[in-house]
């Protein structure tokens, strides 16, 4: 097991070859998770390709090809889990210059068609995926009066007039050594003492909420499209990787409002599938994966 002060090197390098590392992170209640996640890539693991694990407050004992394995410290000063993405992909790039990257949350499976050719690109800022709904927000009833917290009022504090492209999810993102600034913008509005006093207000979808931001202020309209179903249903799984399907909500996942959170656009752009929590789950689905 590495540990990270040991490995920093120096980012913001040209590019120098066409490897790709993929890297992820979680904690010890959540390695269930990333095994799983990791397993899902099979065989598309090859020589040009690292996994790197970072595990936070633990040591691994999971063994997989290419994998390297690195413990981080817990940082209480974050809010939220899903903050440590930020600086793990700055890390990253410093660990390993000039390369391509890609960011993945544990509870990803990746589809058969997944190949790492398809994510790789030289824009100066990541690209992410659409996920199923275009304004997605939080609510909850204050005095009888129903209230909705989305990226409003962060875009209003960063003087961010408008979206650039549609709303886009950090669940996974691909990025390269020339996103340096990015990343580091990207960690200044994750870490703000002032905009962390106001989770609900500046933080609904806790760092999505800044990536978002931090795109729309640069006029990135570059994406993944419609790259990932939100799911954490086997049976769906099985009908994406063995059906053609198009434009069509699953209705499996229902959210309060009666929105569909499990959304197919086109299920031969399908890259990967967000929501597998369950171990139960999580093996069923792999079998049709890697079946």
């Amino acid at each position: 097991m590495k540990h990270w002060k040991n490995l920093i090197g120096n980012n913001g390098i040209p590019l120098k070859n066409n490897n790709m590392v993929l890297f992820l992170y979680s904690d010890k209640n959540c390695e269930h998770q990333a095994i799983g996640c990791i397993k899902s890539l099979g065989k598309k693991v090859e020589d040009d390709v690292k996994i790197v694990y970072y595990t936070i407050g633990f040591d691994s004992e999971f063994e997989f090809t290419n994998l390297h394995k690195i413990r981080i410290p817990y940082k209480p000063e974050y809010p939220r889990f899903h903050f440590y993405k930020a600086d793990l992909s700055l890390l990253t790039m410093n660990l390993f210059p000039g390369e391509y990257y890609a960011f993945t949350d544990t509870d990803v499976l990746f589809s058969k068609r997944f190949s790492f050719d398809r994510i790789k690109h030289n824009n100066p800022y990541p690209l992410a995926s659409y996920g199923p709904h275009e304004y997605p927000y939080i609510w909850e009833i204050v005095d009888g009066n129903y209230k909705i917290y989305n990226e409003t009022k962060m875009m209003n504090y960063f003087n961010v007039s408008q979206r650039s492209q549609r709303y886009v999810w950090s669940c996974f993102y691909s990025f390269n050594s020339y996103c340096t600034d990015f990343f580091e913008e990207y960690i200044s509005m994750c870490k703000n003492q002032y905009l962390q006093k106001y989770p609900k207000e500046y933080f609904p979808y806790a760092d999505e909420t800044p990536f978002n931001i931090c795109l729309w202020k640069r006029g990135v309209i570059n994406n993944l499209g419609f790259s990932f179903v939100n799911t954490n249903n086997p049976e769906v799984v099985r009908k994406v990787e063995s059906l053609k399907i198009n434009n069509s909500h699953v209705g499996e996942n229902i959210d309060s409002h009666g929105a569909d959170w499990e959304y197919i656009h086109n299920s031969d752009d399908v890259l990967l599938y967000h929501g597998f929590k369950n171990q139960v789950d999580i093996d069923a689905a792999l079998s049709f994966i890697e079946n």
